[in-house]
């Protein structure tokens, strides 16, 4: 998942479609997927999109599976909006061993009911206990998204340190602006910490600024995909994540 070189990753989720049906450009999952694996570091699917993948080299991207679904991720404009939120397991550290993972990748929603929060604390303990015995180690993606949440940034270093608690071994969070990303870093102790940028620009200052100021990498997401030139965009952004500063 961690370039050893650089100490540096860049990931692509592809999951999403667990929540939103199917993603612009990812119809054909792996004719879309497969050709990008030697261009990033670790690739997330689901269950089933994890099949599909077939046999990886030790050159191309390693496989990190979503251990959970949740309808949160769903906006107003979707085709059936969600009335009440839910959080639900899906898979568990000896079923992703099963399937050749190197990692579990779960959501941590906040903002939502205070229920919704509790089980994904405690969805955080459980797996980060049993991927322990198995070697499994747990990402968790924390999603400020709910309507209770009134200063994102605190959203996210609250989602951080809930994380932490809970065992996990790395986080994914949106860029919360330089100084909660300090007070994050902080926190989090040299684990290591992806950033998923608003967008693909890779020019953009929250990239820029991600990366100099010691993000792990960047965690992309399924837009990728629905780029004119996938390869060519992912290039870019890899040029940004594995070349030094400078160089």
């Amino acid at each position: 998942m961690i370039n050893p070189k650089d100490e540096r990753s860049l990931v692509i989720d592809t999951s999403n479609g667990l929540v939103l049906g199917p993603l612009p450009g990812l119809e054909h999952f792996g004719e879309a997927v497969k050709p990008l694996l030697p261009m990033i570091d670790g690739v997330v699917t689901s269950p089933g999109q994890a099949r599909n993948l077939g046999t990886r080299t030790l050159q191309e991207a390693a496989l990190m599976v979503r251990a959970d679904w949740t309808n949160a991720l769903r906006g107003e404009d979707f085709v059936l909006p969600s009335e009440n939120i839910q959080y639900l397991p899906i898979l568990e550290p000896r079923d992703a061993l099963n399937l050749g993972a190197n990692a579990l990748v779960m959501h941590f929603i906040l903002g939502h009911k205070e229920e919704i929060e509790a089980q994904c604390l405690h969805r955080v303990v459980q797996l980060a206990l049993e991927g322990r015995n198995l070697g499994m180690p747990l990402i968790v993606e924390v999603q400020p998204i709910g309507p209770r949440v009134v200063l994102r940034n605190k959203g996210i270093e609250l989602g951080v340190s809930y994380a932490l608690e809970g065992g996990a071994d790395g986080m994914v969070i949106p860029w919360p602006g330089s100084q909660s990303f300090e007070t994050i870093l902080g926190m989090t102790g040299g684990m290591p910490v992806w950033v998923k940028p608003n967008g693909l620009d890779a020019d953009a200052v929250e990239i820029e600024e991600a990366l100099r100021r010691g993000a792990t990498g960047l965690w992309l997401d399924e837009r990728i995909f629905a780029e004119a030139d996938p390869a060519g965009k992912l290039q870019e952004l890899r040029q940004r994540v594995h070349v030094p500063q400078g160089v």
